[in-house]
């Protein structure tokens, strides 16, 4: 009679395996995991640093032609200026915040010629969402003023007249992330009042 020996592995060697599995796919997540939230993070940062950069640019744009304003407090202005480079004539243009304060919006009103020849024309008021995802902070104004000498201006700003620059300062929460992480621009632009600066 002979003995046959039976393959198989022991409860030993197959508990080793699952313990060295183990290690191995807890391993892989967390680089993997760790690689995933990184690239996301660098992609919500850039998102809000590109949003930022185009609602600076657009807004920017538009104020540096300003023939007049009209109004000019810490997050609204209203203004007389191209909108558009293809525009003819100015129109009267109105920054501000949504009430929820995640939106940076413009009213813009077309005039029958420019500021203050014309008159606007109200049927042709259109409201254009200049940047979403706006993020308000307590205490830091979207827009600031300063005389020719630099010094700020206290806003609401009485003596219009006086407003060489104007400086706007833009903030954006960055998605996936707590409420204390945000992206910020500011830009400031003089005031030329001249169309070819569009």
């Amino acid at each position: 009679m002979s003995l046959r020996k039976e393959d198989g592995f022991t409860l030993n060697e197959l508990l080793v395996v699952i313990l060295l599995s183990g290690i191995l796919i807890t391993t892989l997540f967390t680089f993997t995991s760790t690689t995933v939230n990184n690239f996301l993070r660098l992609q919500a940062e850039g998102l809000a640093n590109s949003k930022l950069a185009d609602g600076s640019f657009r807004v920017s744009r538009v104020l540096r032609g300003t023939n007049f304003i009209e109004s000019a407090n810490d997050d609204q202005i209203t203004a007389y200026a191209y909108f558009s480079p293809q525009d003819a004539y100015t129109s009267k243009i109105s920054y501000y915040l949504n009430v929820p304060q995640d939106k940076l919006m413009a009213d813009v009103t077309p005039m029958t010629a420019d500021y203050p020849i014309g008159t606007v024309i109200v049927a042709q008021e259109k409201t254009v969402v200049i940047m979403e995802g706006f993020l308000k902070r307590a205490g830091q104004p979207t827009f600031k003023y300063f005389s020719s000498t630099s010094a700020q201006i206290p806003s609401p700003v009485s003596d219009l007249q006086s407003i060489k620059n104007i400086s706007i300062n833009l903030y954006s929460k960055i998605y996936l992330s707590n409420n204390q992480k945000f992206a910020s621009s500011s830009v400031t632009v003089n005031l030329r009042n001249r169309k070819t600066n569009l």
